[in-house]
């Protein structure tokens, strides 16, 4: 009877840490010694909130919270040398590394969502980001003259234009891939980062969504912002 009893014991344990709302940012950065900081938007409350902190020693990284749900975006800030941002999409398999002494190259990893994300972002680098950087550097060119020629002028609105149209043709191709994606929630950081500029298009797009957590921390942020 005890042995039954114990096994029972065990299992209960087991299906707890199974079922348990804490989410983990753990890690390494050789060298650290100093405060971290987990912090994330939570929803209905201004600027970012610190949801653990700890005092390091020894390099080891052990951050915990069960106010956050998953999926989300985190920062985690290593001693005020570097603020790691991540998109949490796991419980317990984030991880950052690095080195303290190269604070920009430490680094979080074990998110299939936040590598999804990253190899978005570097298409909107190679559609727009690398187009307009060099038109921004042509306008600032002549807008910092002290004296613009009529042709100046004329190329600066022209640079100006082309700008514009770049800008537009951005906003217009993430509303078309969050329309074709409705039930992902790589659409709620879409419209969460790429539509910041236009409240009325994030409201009319989360309208559309039909993913199916509505109890994430994305999620929940965005309805509050867009209610």
């Amino acid at each position: 009877m005890r042995r039954i009893n114990f096994i029972l014991a065990i299992v209960a344990v087991l299906l707890s840490a199974c079922n348990s709302d804490v989410v983990k940012v753990r890690g390494e950065v050789e060298g650290l010694k100093g405060k971290v900081k987990l912090l994330a938007e939570m929803p209905g409350q201004e600027g970012l909130v610190v949801l653990d902190e700890q005092d390091v020693t020894d390099g080891e990284i052990d951050l915990r919270t069960e106010e956050f749900k998953i999926p989300g975006r985190v920062w985690v800030d290593i001693d005020g040398k570097a603020t790691i941002e991540a998109i949490l999409d796991t419980k317990d398999l984030i991880w950052i590394e690095g080195k303290i002494k190269f604070p920009s190259e430490i680094e979080a990893k074990g998110s299939g969502l936040m590598d999804e994300y990253a190899s978005l972002r570097k298409m909107y680098k190679e559609k727009y980001d690398d187009v307009i950087k060099p038109l921004d550097a042509k306008i600032e060119k002549i807008a910092t003259k002290e004296k613009m020629t009529r042709d100046d002028e004329v190329m600066l609105g022209i640079y100006q234009l082309r700008k514009q149209r770049y800008i537009q043709q951005r906003a217009n191709w993430t509303k078309q891939l969050i329309e074709a994606n409705p039930t992902r929630e790589i659409s709620l950081f879409l419209l969460k980062d790429e539509l910041a500029d236009s409240l009325d298009a994030q409201k009319r797009l989360f309208r559309k969504l039909v993913v199916q957590n509505k109890e994430s921390n994305i999620y929940k942020v965005l309805e509050s912002k867009l209610k």
